[in-house]
């Protein structure tokens, strides 16, 4: 009784008060034989906790079951977070019930520019069926859109990513109800991209900007998935080693108007869709690029089952300080005894555009005597070179094999 005293008399102080993170689940409300009734007053309820919040909200999570919510119910607290509390990032997922494993997906009934506001920065939705895109219509400030266990047409999806021309982030995990045409992403500012659907034709990405690619699992052809974007073609994909293996693509660049890179910007994102094989481009002389190397092969959470780095080389004109710079590089590569951690570990390395430099050579003996690489190290050399590079490249391969001679188990090879 004094707890609900308490309660009443701190309420409208409560109402008032700014909070970074509004966490509501209603799947705690969730039990095998609980009423249906009582279910819904539990929805009901969050329904007036987020209607009667007048203080500030920056960010919106919401967890809940299909059954738990009455008809209008998802559209109302949609309306109330974003075009009257304002919220910045809102999340509204809906999950299997274990218990009610018949439900279908929910079909909002969203009006038009339903998610568009200033504000608004992020939006995941987990669990939808979708029958029109009009609902993203005017999205242009979402930043980053992640789209879970979500259901359309391909048309939908296409007209609902178009509408969203200021992504930084894209993550989606999606099914067409059809197969009826390529899924088409095209964005200027788009950074990160995460794709995982199925029953879709082929996936057209074109977006400049893209450092990094992750694919989940598609049911398209390799063929059939075309990127505009020179600096993410690899040697290695999401197909080649004739079972699907989720794949990541990364393309390590460091402006110098740059403050963070965006593997230390998305590092989280990174970490939860972590992928079992990695490509990488990156140039071993400059120091920032190497330490976004560490910085992303540190983040992986387990054992990696191939890794490709492509060697950069650079043709940029010398400029004032680059002396100083190179003595900066040189003295990471000396003082580094482990790289990338003593936890890292990858099954397959694949070295591309190997020119036997002493950065190349350095980081290669350290992933053979760190035993950082268990099974095969693939070297492949440089398409053109001269004479003297031929032998800087022989040199270095026979150096690594010698290495290589107390791990039975590993093979040094050049394709």
């Amino acid at each position: 009784m004094r707890t609900s005293v308490l309660s009443h008399r701190w309420g409208d102080l409560w109402k008032e008060t700014t909070t970074s993170h509004l966490h509501l689940d209603l799947r705690r409300f969730a039990e095998v034989g609980t009423p249906l009734a009582d279910t819904h007053d539990a929805a009901r309820s969050m329904t007036k906790v987020i209607n009667n919040h007048r203080g500030h909200i920056e960010r919106c999570t919401l967890y809940f079951y299909s059954y738990q919510c009455e008809n209008g119910m998802i559209e109302a607290w949609i309306r109330s977070l974003i075009h009257e509390n304002r919220i910045k990032h809102l999340t509204l997922e809906k999950d299997l019930c274990p218990f009610k494993r018949n439900i279908k997906h929910i079909t909002p009934d969203l009006p038009p520019n339903s998610f568009s506001n200033q504000n608004l920065e992020s939006l995941a939705l987990g669990g939808y069926n979708l029958e029109a895109p009009h609902a993203f219509n005017n999205c242009w400030n979402l930043k980053s859109l992640r789209l879970y266990a979500v259901v359309a047409e391909i048309g939908v999806f296409n007209v609902v990513l178009a509408s969203c021309p200021s992504l930084d982030v894209l993550l989606l995990e999606i099914n067409c109800h059809t197969r009826s045409g390529p899924l088409k992403i095209d964005n200027r500012h788009l950074k990160f991209l995460y794709i995982s659907s199925y029953n879709v034709d082929g996936v057209e990405v074109s977006s400049p900007t893209l450092d990094i690619l992750t694919i989940g699992c598609l049911s398209c052809k390799m063929e059939n998935f075309v990127v505009a974007n020179p600096r993410l073609h690899f040697h290695r994909n999401y197909w080649n080693k004739g079972y699907f293996v989720p794949h990541t693509s990364y393309n390590i660049s460091c402006p110098d108007q740059e403050k963070k890179s965006i593997a230390h910007e998305y590092r989280n994102i990174m970490r939860k869709f972590a992928s079992l094989s990695l490509s990488v481009s990156v140039d071993l002389t400059n120091t920032k690029e190497v330490e976004m190397l560490q910085e992303v092969l540190v983040s992986w959470r387990e054992e990696m089952e191939e890794l490709e780095i492509l060697f950069k080389k650079s043709n940029a004109p010398m400029k004032q300080g680059e002396k100083s710079t190179g003595i900066i590089h040189e003295k990471f590569w000396e003082e580094t005894k482990l790289f990338p951690d003593a936890r890292f570990s990858v099954n397959t390395v694949w070295l591309i555009n190997f020119s036997g430099s002493k950065e190349e050579y350095t980081l290669a003996s350290r992933l053979i005597t760190q035993e950082t690489v268990i099974e095969t190290m693939k070297i492949k050399p440089l398409l053109s070179f001269s004479p003297s590079t031929n032998l800087e490249i022989e040199g270095a391969i026979t150096k690594l094999k010698e290495l290589a001679k107390g791990q039975i188990e590993l093979d040094i090879i050049m394709v």
